[in-house]
């Protein structure tokens, strides 16, 4: 690969100069398909030239900070290299991680990862000294210092590093956990696990990188089983080495701030925050709650940023020959080429002493494309239970620190011992995600310039003492040296004191510790609590006075650590529950129902139905209190509920969990309040309710109203649903209602509303009151009326006949009789069949569906591949996107988001996009993954796994539909490593189809 580069030497950035020895050629390159494309005729030096390196001397005067505050440089190269995450040791001692094999090197033998340790020992802030501590790392992402060690992550293992002769070179370099990625074809680097960060837990706490998968072991603990990550985050004990998995799913860049609390962020979402953990919620098997991740800025996550550097000429090449119409493509973003987060990385917590309280507990994020860094104020939400992020005053249209040099691409953040927050400035010339970049415009780049620079700043304020100094050393302090410094300002001082005292497991420290936690201030009250609880010591006295304590976020922690609710204990938890704090109420509400699940007294049942009483309405309070076991839900709940009449019809919604629950809990013969109770008020929310927890029972609501009390309940559903007078949402309805009547009762009049004569609404809620019901004579009842359904009633259909094995069999029945056209399948339903998990019934289907089995990719490609150079017409082919797309992606204010919105993926090139249509298993990112989830009622449902947790599994299907699976209603789950998005979506288009539905996407604008 040739390319092409200004020799400047001006340390500013400068407008583009002349080399002498620059070439003029005609670009060409060869597409996906393997045919020579003629591009344009360019002078690389004048249209595609390439912004200098910037000196390190000269970096500084590059940058726009906040007034008030200036960058310092506090390393730069040859010292260090492409660093994407730095610690300090107890000595002050910097570790940085160094990735100078990204973002093509990986599989360079040794490998080029490192990592090195660099100290400041003339104290003037520059660190001077550079030291390779351990070297031959794959793409390593994340370092931290634990126990006399470095804990490094480098996909797919979790190494530990061990300098044991002091001369700041590992000799120990042991593997400490493995299976991180492993089962995915392709690693993403964009999907790595990264930000080791220690927790108030005592634990060391990693992201697993955005949907990342994999069976982690440890070699250390090989009694402990294998867990599957499942898009959750990973936490280890660096002295024990116990493991296990949290809520996760953000990408890269994740902190604590001063209260506990987890925030991260991804690519286009630059502030998240996780409203619970993981360990706190309950395990109720018949309720799920709401994602613990919330994305929290109030300007959206993929938010507008303020660069004050110039877009990379390589980007505005490529949209100005988009807009000639001369390569393949469409203009970015409406004509705009940057502007908001697409590469946010590195969410940071800051958390020290050196910029004043208004900075306390901000966020700061980098937006690796922006040169710049992006401040958050982090305040309660209008529920007082999340959080929300917004701009500071007088920043509406200014970051924070923005550099005008192209190459700074900051991508990540750390709290120092100087009370200062570190910035990690990787430095290339070009950070896209290889993947994205159009293969002509990559000819021209070289995606390793630079893998021999890189800075890190300390940002620092103008005014006040000085932030540099004599390095410290926290190693030789006492431990009543280290309780003191759980009071210092500095979040890194208190950080590494507690965790210091719990490494030495120094019980003499515990009665100052104690006294401590009644004279400290809020947050020096929170790490006496971990650390008392990390030296085992943290007894049901000090629980029960951080309980009683005057800030509500010393009492959140306590309820986070309260073992039990004896004695003293329970009367300080019911005094909660008429907290001011709707938090504190909230993780009161989680802890009672943890607690009655291990079997509770009479007044804990109390302050759960008080909470459910007051805050049934608050969006996380209610829930919370549905995570109580069944038994109790049952019994206490709506035994108690459910006769207040006033009350549940305020409570509606609220009271519909309830009956679910407790009909999905309790034995048949209780169940009959349950159903007098639907009788005598027949919403229909409630009558679902009580039906869908009857089946998860395993039962049915014919089985359980042996009195008959709902019997007049159908008998009005059954003429409503026939009745062409009645409204239409009634009809409908009134057809849901018929799904949990008697197939006696419901089957007249739900194959009168699958008729040739019904509106295709009606139809397809009769299709959907059959989903719950199994056996030959549903199959039946569908493929006789097959005839005389509209468009969407038939996709319907046939997904209602492939998702049960006893429907399959007969549509196969009917394909082979010619009831059916195999044409009339999508390109998902076929490979739903193909890829049937019982393999005789994969094998009958693929006789039945033969002529619509797609042929190899080979194949396709070539019938395809001058569909690049065709010229298209939008209008055309957004009607075929219509037809074939819509079901997963967005575009043109169409379709339904599981899959990319589209106008993400324009800017790829037509023959990227083509090679993305014609072969989807190619290359799939981690969470377009295909998983099949077996149901113990017989459903076999694909799609993409959106949330995965101890009590539930949320898939996301075609058409945009989330299904919510209990734990306790799956059978099994399975994939094959491939895309959502299925083979054979070309069939039935030509060659000038196929163009104008390229043409279409490349034309998309933004809203």
């Amino acid at each position: 690969m040739k390319v092409f580069r200004l020799l400047l030497t001006t340390v500013l950035i400068a407008p583009f100069a002349l080399g002498a020895d620059t070439l003029v050629s005609k670009t060409t390159y060869s597409d996906a398909y393997g045919k020579t494309q003629n591009a344009v005729t360019i002078d690389p030096e004048k249209e595609l030239p390439h912004y200098p390196a910037v000196a390190p001397n000269a970096a500084i005067a590059t940058w726009q900070v906040q007034p008030g505050f200036a960058l310092q440089l506090a390393a730069h190269e040859p010292q260090v290299r492409d660093p994407v995450a730095i610690c300090f040791d107890e000595r002050g001692r910097m570790f940085v991680c160094e990735m100078i094999d990204y973002s093509e090197q990986r599989d360079v033998s040794p490998h080029l990862g490192r990592i090195s340790v660099l100290e400041d020992r003339d104290g003037d802030g520059f660190f001077e000294t550079s030291q390779v501590f351990a070297d031959d790392l794959p793409w390593p992402t994340g370092l931290i210092w634990a126990n006399g060690g470095l804990f490094v992550g480098a996909t797919p293992d979790i190494w530990r590093f061990e300098d044991r002769d002091g001369d700041s070179r590992a000799e120990i370099r042991e593997k400490v956990y493995a299976g991180f990625g492993t089962g995915l074809k392709r690693l993403n680097v964009q999907g790595l696990l990264n930000s080791f960060q220690w927790g108030p837990d005592n634990r060391i706490h990693v992201l697993a990188g955005g949907g990342n998968r994999g069976v982690i072991t440890s070699p250390l603990r090989p009694g402990q089983p294998g867990q599957e990550l499942g898009g959750r985050d990973f936490w280890f004990d660096p002295l024990t080495y116990e493991f296990g998995l949290e809520h996760g799913g953000a990408q890269y860049g994740m902190s604590f701030d001063d209260f506990g609390r987890k925030f991260g962020c991804s690519n286009s979402d630059h502030l998240q925050y996780w409203v619970y953990r993981d360990e706190t919620a309950a395990r109720n098997p018949f309720h799920t709650m709401p994602p613990s991740r919330q994305s929290i800025a109030v300007d959206g996550g993929a938010a507008e940023v303020f660069r004050i550097s110039p877009d990379e000429p390589w980007r505005i090449i490529r949209t100005r020959w988009r807009i000639a119409g001369t390569v393949p493509g469409a203009v970015e973003g409406g004509g705009r080429v940057s502007g908001y987060f697409t590469g946010a990385t590195g969410t940071t917590i800051y958390r020290g002493d050196a910029f004043g309280p208004s900075f306390a507990n901000n966020s700061f994020t980098g937006d690796a494309g922006g040169q710049l860094i992006h401040r958050k104020v982090i305040r309660p939400s209008a529920d007082g239970v999340s959080l929300e992020g917004l701009r500071p005053d007088g920043a509406e249209r200014v970051e924070f620190a923005a550099s005008r040099d192209t190459w700074v691409r900051v991508v990540n953040f750390a709290n120092a011992p100087d009370g200062c927050l570190y910035v990690c400035d990787m430095y290339r010339e070009v950070i896209e995600h290889p993947w994205s970049i159009p293969d002509e415009i990559k000819q021209h780049l070289d995606l390793n310039q630079g893998n021999d620079r890189g800075r890190i700043y300390r940002i620092t304020p103008t005014s006040g003492a000085p932030r540099i100094g004599k390095p410290i050393n926290l190693a030789e302090s006492s431990s009543a040296e280290l309780v003191a410094l759980l009071t210092h300002p500095n979040g890194w001082h208190r950080d590494t004191a507690q965790r210091l005292l719990c490494e030495r497991r120094d019980v003499g420290a515990v009665s100052s510790l104690k006294e401590l936690l009644i004279q400290g201030d809020a947050v020096a009250k929170l790490h006496v609590l971990s650390t008392l609880q990390g030296l085992g010591a943290l007894g049901r006295d000090s629980i029960a006075l951080a309980l009683g304590d005057g800030d509500a976020r010393v009492r959140e922690r306590a309820l986070e650590l309260t073992p039990g609710g004896e004695g003293e204990l329970e009367a300080k938890l019911l005094l909660l529950t008429t907290d001011s704090s709707p938090r504190v109420r909230f993780l009161l509400a989680l802890v009672l129902a943890r607690f009655l699940e291990a079997g509770g007294s009479a007044g804990l049942e109390g302050g759960l139905l008080q909470l459910a009483r007051q805050d049934h309405e608050h969006p996380w309070i209610g829930p919370a209190v549905l995570s109580a076991p069944p038994e109790v839900i049952s019994r206490v709940l709506s035994g108690s509920l459910l006769k207040d009449e006033a009350w549940a019809v305020q409570a509606a919604p609220f009271v519909a969990r309830l009956l679910e629950i407790s009909a999905a809990f309790r034995p048949d013969e209780g169940r009959d309040e349950l159903i007098g109770f639907v009788a005598e008020h027949p919403r229909p929310m409630w009558l679902r309710a009580l039906g869908d927890g009857l089946r998860r029972g395993k039962s049915s609501l014919q089985a359980a109203d042996k009195a008959l009390r709902l019997q007049p309940v159908f008998a009005e559903a059954a003429r409503a649903a026939i009745d062409p007078l009645t409204a239409m949402d009634a009809r409908i309805a009134a057809m849901e209602t018929l799904s949990f009547a008697a197939a006696a009762e419901a089957s007249g009049p739900i194959s009168i509303c699958l008729g040739e004569s019904q509106p295709e609404s009606v139809q397809m809620a009769a299709l959907r009151s059959l989903d719950g019901r199994s056996g030959a004579d549903v199959a039946a009842l569908i493929l006789r009326h097959w005839s005389g359904y509209q468009p969407a009633a038939k996709a319907l259909a046939l997904d209602s006949l492939i998702a049960r094995r006893d429907r399959l069999a007969m549509l196969f029945d009917a394909l082979n009789q010619g009831v059916v056209s195999p044409t009339a399948l999508n390109a998902s339903q076929v490979q739903a069949i193909l890829q049937h998990k019982d393999s005789e019934m994969a094998s009958h289907g693929r006789m039945a569906i033969t002529s619509v089995i797609p042929p190899s990719r080979e194949e396709v490609v070539a019938k395809y591949r001058d569909a690049v150079a065709l010229k298209g017409d939008g209008t055309k082919g957004q009607l075929h996107f219509a037809q074939r797309c819509v079901t997963c992606h967005r575009a043109a204010g169409q379709g339904a988001a599981v899959g990319p919105d589209l106008i993400t993926v324009k800017t790829k090139g037509r023959d990227a996009l083509l090679s993305a249509i014609l072969e989807p298993g190619k290359e799939v990112a981690a969470q377009y993954i295909l998983y099949f989830v077996t149901t113990k009622a017989g459903e076999t449902l694909g799609g993409l796994i959106t949330e995965d947790h101890a009590t539930g599994m949320t898939l996301r299907m075609p058409g945009g539909l989330e299904r919510t699976l209990l734990r306790t209603e799956i059978k099994g789950s399975s994939s094959a490593g491939l895309s959502l998005m299925p083979e054979g979506l070309e069939q039935g288009l030509s060659v000038q189809d196929m163009a104008d539905l390229l043409t279409f996407i490349e034309e998309l604008r933004e809203s």
